[in-house]
């Protein structure tokens, strides 16, 4: 796996060097968004968009098949010269993308580079940009200013799994794309959308949901046995990760994390006291009612119930949190014990 952690550092600083480094004016934040008026082209695993005649030329890739077992790094890197080809002679550009290496593309302990990116260029203003988030190696959260040849004034724009930068007069502006973007004034996105303030942290991921159902096997949107596109579709992209964890954003206090096995969710807790169960039991709730369920571990001051196919976190008479899990993963009353409180800790 150690190869795919270097062949992802290659690639993101690859993309970050394309950008010009001795520009003329000092590099500002960037959060990503499109400064382009232009319709958003879906072009999944194939190599353009349905109009890749277009400029602005604004595309959304997926490059989440980088394996091995089944090739799919093969097919991702037939695709990058048509990629490239439909973009260079573009006065403007924008793409988004998500990117995963693994060696068995549904095993999730095998991954070895994940981030989701944005990226453009614009001709006309000589500008250039690159965000990512979400970025990890290994499974690990990791910090793109630490990848070799970053140029040190950008590195204060980048932090653990995120960041972005844009370049300013670097190159000479083209000037046929000058012309295009005067007699074209409807080529940028309102100036709202282009408000690029420095961020002092890492920009949050958008938050999932506030609360809902917890049942054996669920809590509110999210379901034992999600793959990681469906988790993501139910709960937003996770705000850290790690091999076998990831914690998304829940609004208010608390947590939202989800322990994978195999590529599939095998856990899921929740400690925001929106998730409730049908007898209104969740976090924050009296534990009255649990006080004679089953006990399946204890962990210091925290006991950790079961019954009905949900864990529950019990400290002192209030309920900490909730969880839900795979039987087949966690077998035994005390290795689920064990795993929620591993989750909450996330």
């Amino acid at each position: 796996m150690r190869g795919g952690v270097l062949a992802a550092g290659a690639v993101v600083a690859l993309a970050l060097a394309a950008l010009p480094a001795h520009a003329l004016a000092p590099p500002t934040a960037w959060d990503g968004t499109n400064p382009f008026a232009c319709t958003l082209q879906q072009a999944g695993f194939e190599a353009t968009g349905p109009d890749p005649g277009a400029d602005p030329y604004c595309i959304d890739f997926d490059k989440r098949r980088q394996n091995i077992a089944e090739l799919g790094v093969v097919d991702f890197l037939a695709n990058e010269p048509a990629r490239t080809a439909a973009a260079v002679p573009k006065c403007f550009y924008f793409q988004s993308d998500r990117w995963r290496g693994s060696v068995i593309q549904d095993d999730g302990s095998t991954r070895t580079y994940e981030w989701d990116g944005h990226y453009f260029f614009d001709k006309a203003r000589a500008e250039g940009g690159v965000y990512v988030t979400n970025f990890n190696l290994n499974g690990h959260t990791a910090d793109p200013s630490a990848l070799p040849g970053l140029p040190p004034d950008w590195s204060r724009y980048f932090g653990p799994g995120t960041g972005g930068v844009i370049t300013h007069n670097g190159i000479p502006a083209d000037p046929s794309c000058v012309a295009q973007a005067q007699n074209d004034p409807q080529v940028y996105a309102p100036p709202a959308q282009r408000a690029f303030a420095p961020p002092a942290s890492a920009p949050p991921a958008p938050c999932g949901p506030a609360g809902g159902p917890v049942v054996a096997g669920r809590i509110g949107p999210a379901r034992i046995g999600y793959g990681d596109e469906a988790v993501r579709a139910a709960l937003g992209d996770p705000v850290r990760t790690t091999r076998d964890l990831r914690r998304f954003c829940t609004p208010g206090a608390g947590k939202l994390v989800v322990a994978e096995r195999g590529g599939k969710a095998a856990l899921i807790l929740a400690s925001s006291s929106g998730f409730r169960t049908a007898r209104g039991l969740g976090p924050g709730a009296s534990a009255r009612a649990l006080r004679r369920t089953r006990t399946a571990t204890r962990l210091g001051g925290t006991r950790v119930a079961s019954a009905g196919g949900v864990l529950y976190g019990v400290r002192g008479e209030a309920v900490r949190f909730v969880a839900v899990y795979d039987r087949t993963a966690y077998r035994t009353r005390a290795a689920r014990g064990r795993a929620a409180p591993d989750a909450l800790a996330h």
